[in-house]
């Protein structure tokens, strides 16, 4: 019984706490460049990257759509400029929010705020070579273990979502593995996260280039190149789901309503600047007055694209926020800010 505790007190110790839900650079997109005669290609590239993230889709039917209504690349961004992140240059390029959703309430395109789902990827690799391991960001051990980490940061980038993977040392891993009969490892991992779903995929080599692949992906393969094999069908199995998670985030822009928003807690001005700010950068809000300002509390007037429940959404997930009170007669909301 002792050794159980123990093997729990470990799991408690590198387990990872959940990550927030609001996806803080929504009309940022980095695109990788090779060099400056590639500026266009790569401004071309972020605009499409931008209208999938907003729409929640990766058909490129809204870019077309949007194109084809007269509407330049250029028209939507507010200004680029090049970065090096880890030695790699990345074109910058900020959107403009209101134009874009101006843009997309004209063509009837629904939009999705700044909360984003989350999903767990619980992916065990057993490769015959070393003990089986769970991947995480943090520690690649083969070219397998790099092209899924680097495809999941990709996606997550280019379409706004979190796709998250746990974090714990080489030793708690491995010592996870052996115990797992004791309990079940992707309980209890997925136990110590927030999110919307959880993933499970087990990688098995099987033999001399023999592979398995169990769980949420089901494949078999026999030969050469299966790190790309599994990729390809990754990368797909990957649009899929993100697409269908994020039908449930959509926010109607032909749908307007009036929301009172009261908030409590603003003591000083750099409070009130930075709700202000948290404000301006809702999705879901189309035009905002102060209604009332009293001592520490604003009262605000929004119209807001969609219906009081998907304002409740983008604002549940801001850390400054805590929801106290929903009005559903009246379309109120009491929040209260928190420094």
């Amino acid at each position: 019984m002792k050794f159980i505790k123990h093997i729990i007190f470990c799991l408690i110790i590198f387990s990872n706490t959940c990550f927030g839900k609001e996806f803080n650079e929504l009309f940022v997109i980095y695109e990788p460049i090779e060099s400056a005669s590639q500026i266009e290609k790569s401004i071309n590239n972020s605009f499409n990257s931008m209208i999938y993230r907003l729409s929640g889709n990766s058909s490129p039917s809204n870019v077309w759509k949007i194109i084809n209504a007269g509407n330049a690349r250029k028209d939507f961004i507010k200004s680029y400029a090049i970065k090096y992140i880890n030695d790699e240059s990345y074109l910058q390029v900020y959107f403009e929010k209101d134009l874009l959703i101006e843009k997309f309430n004209e063509l009837s395109i629904p939009v999705i705020g700044n909360s984003r789902p989350s999903i767990l990827f619980l992916i065990k690799i057993n490769s015959g070579s070393k003990t089986p391991y769970f991947l995480s960001g943090s520690e690649i051990n083969s070219t397998l273990d790099s092209l899924v980490v680097n495809l999941l940061r990709e996606i997550s980038n280019s379409r706004g979502i979190f796709l998250e993977l746990p974090e714990f040392d080489l030793i708690n891993k491995n010592e996870l593995i052996s115990h797992e009969r004791l309990i079940n490892p992707n309980n209890f991992i997925a136990s110590q996260y927030k999110s919307d779903e959880i993933i499970e995929i087990e990688i098995i080599n099987t033999g001399l280039n023999s592979w398995m692949v169990e769980g949420d992906i089901n494949l078999i393969h026999a030969g050469d190149n299966f790190e790309n094999k599994f990729i390809n069908e990754f990368n797909q199995f990957l649009n899929f789901k993100v697409d269908n998670i994020l039908k449930n985030y959509l926010i109607d822009t032909r749908k307007n309503n009036l929301v009172t928003i009261s908030i409590a807690n603003i003591n000083n001005f750099e409070n009130y600047k930075k709700l202000r700010n948290i404000i301006d950068n809702l999705v879901g809000i189309k035009e905002i007055d102060i209604n009332k300002f009293e001592i520490n509390n604003i009262t605000y007037q929004a119209e807001v694209y969609g219906d009081l429940n998907d304002v409740v959404n983008e604002l549940s997930s801001n850390s400054f926020i805590e929801i106290s009170n929903i009005f559903i007669d009246t379309n109120s909301l009491e929040l209260i800010f928190e420094e």
